[in-house]
């Protein structure tokens, strides 16, 4: 009778997963699904620190500069040297750059804290050189005659493809919410409009908030240019003019702007109907930190000192309770192949 062996026990722990990350790679795991991939293809710690200094993201790292507060000046100048975000030269050049920020962040404090709010805020005037004025920093020059008669509201600032990207992370979220016609939603931080048009045009009713009165006036003008029903405000994340009650509301690519973003997500709870839809697509998921901070890659880094944005982000589980928190129960959280290509629909309760 044949006997039958066991197989050696494995001896790579889910505690040498995370540690081998943190040490090498400077982040955590980017989920539990990852960490158990590892586990199961190698059979000890020696050889799994291996494949991770192969990694090209090990190797990238080698090769980078380290900068720090001082340096932040003389960044943005050498970026705006060599062009703009997205062009071969700058993507060449940021890929060669680490921050190393000086402020302390105790990352056990309460995330919900103002103890641990105002270490960020500390954090954010150390990356831009600022105090915190979103009234003043979150604006931004907008030509806005030249876009007006755009095919779109970018204009020419992107290739069809990023537009393509945009319009499909909107879109995908429309789809998820499964809403009726004629449903009143407000696009909370609208920007340039391309997601308020994309909801008009499926027949949504909309309601385009933003804190830069040029992107009021941009939405306001290429709607009635269009006759969508569009209606354009001046306001903040945490004023919405009127007392309507809103069926939906969408953040995309905004939300990450607000300091506390759980305030921000009770307000809008406030201005919805008993059963009203939160959209929530474009925004910055990620494991930078335990719970949630500002984003110190070159990108960030870069918006943060030029314009003085606040740009933060969140892991998946700390939106999770954000939203919990803030009396909204998730129908649909899901990431879709990036960082900040997570689509999420929840329900006000």
């Amino acid at each position: 009778m044949a006997i039958l062996k066991r197989a050696p026990a494995r001896s790579l722990t889910r505690e040498d997963v995370v540690s081998g990350y943190r040490q090498l790679l400077g982040r955590d795991p980017e989920s539990a699904q990852v960490i158990r991939r590892h586990i199961e293809s190698h059979a000890d710690a020696a050889s799994f620190r291996g494949s991770l200094q192969n990694s090209a993201e090990y190797i990238a790292l080698q090769n980078r500069r380290i900068i720090g507060p001082g340096d932040l000046d003389q960044f943005v100048t050498d970026t705006d040297d060599l062009g703009t975000a997205g062009t071969p030269q700058v993507d060449e050049f940021w890929a060669t750059i680490s921050y190393q920020h000086d402020t302390p962040i105790n990352q056990d404090l309460d995330p919900f804290s103002e103890e641990y709010a105002e270490q960020q805020i500390e954090l954010y005037r150390e990356l831009s050189g600022r105090d915190v004025d979103q009234e003043t920093h979150e604006q931004s020059d907008v030509p806005v005659d030249h876009h007006v008669g755009a095919a779109n509201p970018y204009g020419d600032l992107f290739a069809p493809s990023v537009v393509a990207m945009h319009i499909g992370r909107v879109a995908r979220a429309i789809q998820y919410a499964n809403l009726d016609a004629d449903s009143h939603i407000i696009d909370m931080g609208c920007g340039w409009g391309i997601s308020t048009e994309l909801m008009a045009y499926t027949r949504l009713r909309v309601t385009s908030l933003d804190i830069n009165p040029s992107f009021v006036e941009l939405v306001g003008r290429r709607a009635k240019r269009a006759g969508h029903p569009v209606q354009a405000v001046a306001g903040r994340f945490d004023h919405i003019p009127g007392d309507t009650q809103y069926d939906a509301a969408l953040f995309y690519e905004s939300l990450h702007h607000a300091i506390r973003p759980w305030e921000v997500l009770e307000y809008v709870h406030s201005r919805l109907r008993p059963g009203g839809k939160l959209l929530i697509a474009g925004e910055p998921i990620n494991n930078f930190w335990k719970n949630w901070g500002l984003r110190t890659d070159p990108y960030s880094l870069y918006c943060i000192r030029k314009f003085g944005w606040f740009e933060s982000g969140w892991t998946a589980g700390f939106l999770r309770k954000c939203m919990a928190r803030s009396g909204f129960e998730i129908d649909h959280m899901k990431a879709e192949k990036h960082d900040i290509g997570w689509v999420t629909v929840a329900r006000a309760i």
